[in-house]
């Protein structure tokens, strides 16, 4: 039987037809400069430290607590898809009694989306860029394929499937804006990811799709697709990576996902001629597309009112099966307003943080208590008590755009 095309691969793993948010769900007191050791220093948020902002803790039971953002995508907008951002690597280790600690994983995230109906991705985040470009290669591989072993179980191969709630992998957002900007970083992940699945006798039924995210500016004439081409021109020179030649890899695996902020009659013009033509310019097959932040800012748009149209009137131009029928959907951005970004940054997003009666989680603020991982020098993890804020988000007018686009108002 043949390997899959990328899209039907896509089709396979659920993660067509997408309704999805782009989520980086940090609390008020989060800023972008941690220092080493700190609760926020990676800003990983998909994981079991941070389990009171997107799950709960005792659902239905005494002192259930927590803001449970996931079911609420998924309740009141039909979000499917959850895009991410930072995922560090996990870390568990056994005490001295021997029993095994958690100390930093995502499983439980990833089983909330499946619960829900919703697929996520798996980023390899920008930390493995900044490696790359300092030439730490084998500090970049083993923190890639620490999380590639998350996501497999490898116990039963060749039937190890990745863990439900896994869509696609996502390698850096928009690499061509970070470090030392080289498109041949993006395909050396891409080489680990399929050697780690031959190595592992991945069969092609359980290989996922593999997004690369640009963003919207413009390269060869272009938004968007001139960055990845740059990509798929080294990966042609790479011959084989893994089992794969390289063509097959780009026909059978490749994701293009870009971030634009313009008009909805751009968004429509650029899938039905923009995107495709240029493909045909230079005679190669045409990938999947997706946005993975679709949106503008308060500023761009002059307004409140003005954004969540401005949102509506894209979302209806991203229609899955558009793009001769490559366009899989859209994800918005951004789940909340963020206190700690600049100038426009900080009003893209769905919700802001103040009293909220629409959800009902959390009934009333608190701080949650977790512990995160501190590294020992002598050459172990240990458990550092912290706690987060969890606070009420109230909705905006683009929220409810969403909602209606989506069909849940």
């Amino acid at each position: 039987m043949p390997n899959m095309t990328a899209l039907e691969r896509c089709k396979h793993f659920g993660v067509a037809n997408l309704q999805g948010i782009a989520y980086m769900p940090g609390p008020t007191n989060y800023t972008k400069t941690q220092p080493a050791g700190s609760l926020y220093e990676n800003s990983d948020f998909y994981n079991n430290i941070f389990e009171e902002l997107w799950g709960c803790l005792n659902p239905n039971g005494m002192g259930e607590r927590g803001r449970r953002d996931l079911y609420r995508f998924r309740q009141q907008l039909g979000v499917n898809f959850i895009h991410c951002y930072d995922w560090a690597a996990p870390i568990s280790q056994k005490d001295q009694n021997g029993k095994l600690m958690l100390l930093r994983q995502h499983t439980g995230f990833l089983r909330v989306c499946h619960d829900q109906g919703m697929k996520a991705t798996v980023p390899i985040s920008n930390y493995t860029m900044m490696l790359l470009s300092q030439n730490k290669i084998a500090e970049a591989r083993k923190n890639v394929e620490e999380i590639i072993s998350e996501v497999y179980s490898v116990a039963v191969p060749p039937n190890s499937a990745p863990i439900p709630g896994v869509g696609m992998w996502k390698i850096f957002n928009e690499y061509e804006l970070w470090w030392d900007k080289d498109p041949a970083h993006v395909v050396t992940v891409m080489t680990w990811i399929a050697e780690w699945e031959g190595k592992n006798n991945i069969l092609d039924q359980n290989a996922l799709p593999v997004m690369v995210c640009t963003s919207f500016g413009v390269e060869d004439n272009i938004p968007g697709a001139g960055y990845l081409k740059k990509v798929r021109d080294v990966l042609l020179q790479r011959g084989r990576i893994g089992n794969h030649d390289s063509a097959s890899f780009w026909n059978e695996r490749i994701v293009f996902a870009t971030n634009p902020q313009n008009p909805g009659s751009y968004i429509r013009d650029y899938l039905a001629n923009s995107l495709p033509n240029y493909w045909k310019r230079y005679d190669i097959s045409a990938p999947p597309v997706m946005f993975t932040e679709l949106g503008s800012s308060i500023e761009q748009t002059g307004g409140e009112a003005q954004q969540a149209e401005w949102l509506l009137e894209q979302i209806a131009a991203s229609k899955p099966g558009s793009s001769n029928g490559m366009m899989l959907g859209a994800c918005v951005f951004l789940n909340e307003e963020r206190p700690w970004e600049a100038g426009a940054e900080k009003t893209f997003g769905l919700m802001r943080f103040g009293p909220d009666s629409s959800w009902g989680f959390p009934k009333q603020n608190f701080q949650a208590d977790t512990t995160y991982p501190q590294w020992d020098p002598s050459g172990w993890w240990w458990p550092k008590a912290a706690t987060y804020p969890v606070e009420q988000q109230a909705p905006k007018l683009s929220y409810r755009s969403v909602a209606r686009a989506w069909g849940q108002q």
